[in-house]
């Protein structure tokens, strides 16, 4: 409540501090004429990409991501993305602050105390918090108005259920920053020179692949005569939720039709967390085996991503769950550049029984921009949107200009309001395939045409290249993804509102018992019966309470 008065004072004396913001619902034209919003919004309709008469200026706060990097003489004020907003649009930004990721959440709710910018990045909580504390503009009227039908298009393209996540009451408060959650869907890689050596075939279920695993840790596939590499690479954090989505086990998980991080419905169609089904405890009981014989590194639990990677690349393991840019630089490029005859191939998800596996996928939505109510021109956050989207995207995309350029430098983070289509890569693949089967790229837009290129680069014996092409190519890991999507294998969290009281809470909590308990399972510290303790555990400690608020939240949708 307090912040609710707080909020309607500073609508009130701030508007010298707020540029380009108004309490008033009327504003007056360059000619002079008074119009209504409703008026404003009706003339410029036709106008997605419209540029304004008169420059406008919106106050703005963001982030910037570890490692942002800029061109010489430009910086978050200056740079290709502010050029295009006041070149197309005529909007200037004016960042009242900018902060690192892991600072940025708490120094924007101490920051709107005090001064509310026009433009937010917030997160579900948030959104959902100043959504109650009536501080934001509803966007309805305006999104409908100056949408452009590709931004629709994109924004709806996961079936409706990002803009559904910022909707309230009926109302829309935010645009979601829509990303796609079936590039994070993982597939099997496998060292398929070491199948050959070891004269094993292609595995067709979970049998295949643990026999594959145990031979790969048993029976020398580097030949040096000695028994020291492994047959699955697992980095500490166990899921990807806690560490980078490399040597992972989410997918090994989800062969026991078991998904230990998202919320699924049960068989009375309510929603149940994942990870304290009856089917993680035989994926664990497996795990725990692997480990004892030395399948699994000794030593996973204090291994990060990148030192696993390491391991990985130097020839010590042969087969792991990951995520379709596994085969980029950084992670095995890495090792096919040093060692050319390490092949490997991304398989799918197999499954322990008849029936298919289904990959969990997250709710890819994490971040919304969010206008202020007191803001004039609610509608200039759309059409920034429309903007990025076009030249990212659209019909008149350079994507070396304004997503990533020559020198890899990753162009897309100084944009405002960003998002991707869902199915970009999906869909850059099949398109990619088709033009390496029929060399004609005509139907590729830039993008795909720089992806092609790649392939058609390792295909001439670049192994620099060799990454990109199994992204790409038609035996990649988006081919498999590709696969999944196409036989309806990709299980998507159901739970995709914003953290419940329950979860801001006591989440940390439960994560930390899960993480906690599958370790010490895994590494045989404890019996498997402690699964059952840790789904107790894991209920009395606030797990019973969060279900009952996301059944309350489904049952309301």
């Amino acid at each position: 409540m307090k912040k609710k008065v707080l909020c309607m004072i500073l609508g009130i004396t701030m508007t010298a501090a707020l540029a380009g913001c108004s309490g008033k619902t009327d504003h007056t034209d360059s000619t002079g004429k008074t119009e209504t919003q409703e008026e404003s919004l009706a003339a410029e309709k036709a106008e997605p990409l419209g540029k304004y008469n008169e420059p406008v200026t919106l106050t703005a706060v963001r982030y910037q991501p570890d490692g942002m990097e800029f061109a010489e003489g430009e910086s978050i004020d200056n740079n290709v993305w502010s050029r295009a907003y006041a070149d197309d649009l005529n909007i200037k930004l004016d960042y009242l602050w900018t902060t690192p990721q892991s600072q940025y959440a708490q120094k924007l709710n101490a920051s709107i105390v005090t001064e509310v910018p026009d433009l937010m990045w917030v997160d579900a909580g948030q959104l959902k918090r100043m959504v109650e504390d009536d501080m934001l503009a509803d966007l309805t009227d305006v999104y409908d108005a100056y949408k452009s039908d590709f931004t629709d298009k994109v924004l709806h393209d996961d079936g409706g259920s990002a803009m559904e996540s910022a909707t309230f009451d009926g109302k829309l408060y935010g645009l979601p920053h829509i990303q796609s959650g079936y590039g994070s869907a993982e597939v099997l890689w496998i060292r398929t020179d070491w199948l050959e050596k070891l004269n094993l075939e292609e595995p067709k279920n979970m049998d295949d692949v643990l026999k594959i695993a145990r031979a790969f840790a048993n029976e020398d596939p580097d030949g040096n005569g000695e028994k020291d590499t492994y047959g699955l690479a697992v980095n500490k954090g166990i899921v990807a939720k806690n560490n980078l989505p490399y040597a992972v086990l989410d997918g090994f998980f989800n062969g026991y039709h078991a998904y230990p991080t998202i919320w699924i419905k049960d068989k009375d169609g309510k929603l149940a967390y994942g990870g304290v089904q009856p089917e993680m405890k035989e994926a664990l009981s497996e795990l725990q085996a692997l480990y004892k014989e030395g399948v699994i590194d000794m030593e996973f639990g204090v291994k990060d991503a990148a030192k696993v990677s390491e391991d990985v690349n130097s020839g010590k393991t042969g087969m792991l769950y990951g995520y379709f840019w596994n085969s980029g630089n950084g992670w095995l490029q890495d090792g096919v550049v040093s060692n050319p005859d390490a092949k490997w191939q991304a398989y799918q998800v197999m499954s322990v029984d008849e029936e298919p596996a289904k990959v969990m996928a997250p709710f890819a939505t994490t971040y919304y921009t969010v206008v202020s109510k007191e803001c004039k021109n609610p509608e200039a956050a759309v059409k920034m949107y429309n903007l990025v989207l076009e030249k990212n995207f659209g019909e008149t995309a350079e994507p070396s200009v304004y997503n990533v350029d020559k020198d890899n430098v990753a162009i897309f983070n100084y944009a405002y309001t960003y998002g991707e289509p869902p199915m970009k890569n999906l869909d850059a693949q099949k398109k990619v395939t088709a033009a390496l089967k029929s060399k004609d790229t005509s139907p590729l837009n830039v993008e795909e045409k720089g992806y092609y290129d790649n392939c058609e680069s390792y295909l001439n014996g670049d192994m620099n290249s060799w990454g990109s092409y199994m992204m790409y190519g038609p035996d990649s890991g988006l081919a498999v993804i590709n696969e999944y999507v196409a036989n309806d294998n990709v299980l998507v969290d159901q739970y995709f509102g914003a953290p419940t009281d329950g979860m801001a809470e006591k989440n940390a909590t439960l994560e930390k018992l899960q993480l906690e308990t599958f370790s010490k399972i895994i590494t045989g510290n404890a019996d498997i019966s402690e699964f059952d303790n840790f789904v107790k555990n894991w209920e009395n400690l606030g797990g019973s309470t969060i279900t009952e608020e996301v059944n309350e939240w489904l049952a309301n949708r």
